[in-house]
């Protein structure tokens, strides 16, 4: 029989190098462990079992099904080498605490997928029927939809612009306040305006958003903190994820959360379409027809 591995051998195995190798194998409920246990890496966890379940909204047995999986022999195991086994990072100021310098570039590769996929997953978790219904709803009927954000929020608004003023939408993209301000002024009832701030403390989205409700547009917030001013001033607010302990910014800006936001406008963009049928699929062709025949010109010459 394999004898239990002391927490000496446990202290040379990375727990979140653990988590990643085995993250794939978890089932829901228990990736919602791993993903606080990734989170909180080096920290000294003082709840007990029952408590963190309590907190998590899962079961003990799940809670012990994770430790096992990890190679532990229990919680209290697991516990101890939460705070002891984590070793000492010697990690660039803005790259998540989980990549390390002394990786190997296909290590950096797997821990980078696995903080984009948990991101992925943890949007897809928090999405709420109604709310993504409502939003569809209207960006079907909208005769005008406009984007704003500023930062790296305002490039995946010219994305989603992009892609639904190829589907036929009269959609534009604004990234500077005043103009913002002043697209706000002038929409109308039948209009959809979307801000879109990870952090959802961008006062120009947040006054933009304010502004074209009272203008009695229809007004879509894509942000990770729902208790945001942001979040707050939209008739409609979709959920990215968010960290329970808020991660450092990979190259300055929110890595995760950009490919959540990329995620979520492609999940409204998909069910418009699906939504308005025949109009889109014919626009969809008119501008694929003219895309083709410009560079196919532009290779002849």
């Amino acid at each position: 029989m394999t004898e239990p591995r002391q927490l000496s051998d446990l202290q040379q195995s990375d727990l979140l190098e653990r988590i990643q190798e085995r993250y794939g194998t978890l089932r829901k409920s228990e990736r919602i462990v791993a993903d606080f246990l990734r989170n909180n890496a080096g920290k000294r966890l003082d709840s007990s079992i029952t408590e963190l379940g309590r907190n998590l909204g899962v079961s003990e047995a799940t809670i012990s099904r994770v430790s096992r999986a990890l190679g532990y022999e229990g919680y209290p195991d697991m516990k101890l080498s939460l705070a002891e086994g984590a070793r000492a990072r010697r990690s660039f100021v803005n790259l998540p605490l989980e990549i390390d310098d002394s990786d190997s570039l296909i290590t950096t590769s797997g821990k980078l997928a696995s903080l984009l996929i948990s991101g992925l997953e943890g949007t897809h978790r928090m999405l709420d029927a109604q709310r993504l219904e409502l939003a569809v709803e209207a960006l079907r009927k909208a005769k005008k939809i406009v984007f704003v954000g500023v930062g790296g929020a305002a490039s995946i608004c010219d994305e989603a612009a992009h892609l639904f003023m190829k589907a036929g939408f009269d959609a534009t993209s604004y990234r500077d306040g005043y103009t913002q301000t002043i697209v706000a002024a002038t929409l109308k009832s039948d209009d959809v305006m979307i801000g879109i701030s990870h952090t959802g403390t961008t006062e120009t989205v947040t006054d933009a958003l304010l502004l074209a409700g009272e203008r009695s547009a229809t007004t879509i917030a894509i942000t990770s903190n729902a208790g945001s001013e942001v979040a707050k001033a939209a008739s409609v607010s979709l959920i990215t994820w968010g960290a329970s302990q808020q991660l450092v910014p990979l190259h300055g800006d929110f890595l995760e959360g950009r490919i959540s936001q990329l995620f979520l406008i492609d999940l409204l963009y998909v069910s418009t379409l699906f939504r308005t049928g025949e109009k889109t699929v014919e626009s969809l062709r008119t501008t694929g027809a003219a895309l083709e025949k410009r560079y196919r010109h532009r290779n002849r010459d």
